[in-house]
């Protein structure tokens, strides 16, 4: 073989080995560019799922303070309208005594047998405190609708059986019956 031939033959050989190499280096970089390319998916992924999650627990956070807001306007709401009822329910009692006069004789009659030294009363029920309570110091008090405040001698037992005491001791079983003709009828 001369030297051309050979020239020739390692020029074929040596663009061959250099063909390889580039086809080689180019195979090598789509690799690289594919696993960049599945790696970069991966990574938006897993960021689109933290942003989601952050999104709901951002949500559930806004819905949570806004049902605790809800609920204390709620309450809020709920104490007015308590309040407004026994207001109103208040402002019936004189209408009780009025329209029931055998109600002073009952209320009366619960009081623990004793000498009463003291009696506050409806001024409306003055003539029936002294028929009831002959020997006891009896004063008429605007505040009570019905019923009597009596004080033993001594200052030894008072007892306040009045309409206004007994709608106070009565109304946290009545708030709720009420509350519920209220919202019934809503």
């Amino acid at each position: 073989m001369g030297s051309e031939e050979l020239l020739a033959a390692l020029r074929h050989e040596g663009e061959k080995k250099a063909k390889a190499i580039r086809e080689e280096a180019e195979a090598a970089a789509a690799e690289l560019k594919g696993e960049a390319a599945a790696r970069l998916a991966l990574l938006r992924e897993k960021h689109a799922q933290e942003q989601a999650l952050a999104v709901e627990a951002a949500q559930r956070a806004v819905l949570a303070e806004a049902e605790r807001a809800a609920r204390r306007i709620r309450l809020a709401g709920v104490e007015r309208l308590a309040g407004r009822l026994f207001e109103l329910t208040l402002g019936l009692l004189p209408g009780l005594n009025r329209e029931y006069p055998e109600l002073f004789a009952l209320l009366a009659g619960e009081l623990p047998p004793r000498e009463w030294e003291t009696l506050r009363v409806n001024p409306a029920d003055l003539e029936r405190a002294g028929a009831l309570f002959p020997g006891a110091r009896i004063e008429p008090d605007p505040a009570i609708s019905g019923g009597l405040d009596a004080g033993a001698p001594g200052g030894e037992l008072q007892v306040v059986n009045t309409l206004e005491k007994r709608l106070e001791r009565g109304w946290p079983e009545l708030l709720p019956l009420l509350l519920k003709e209220v919202e019934n009828s809503a």
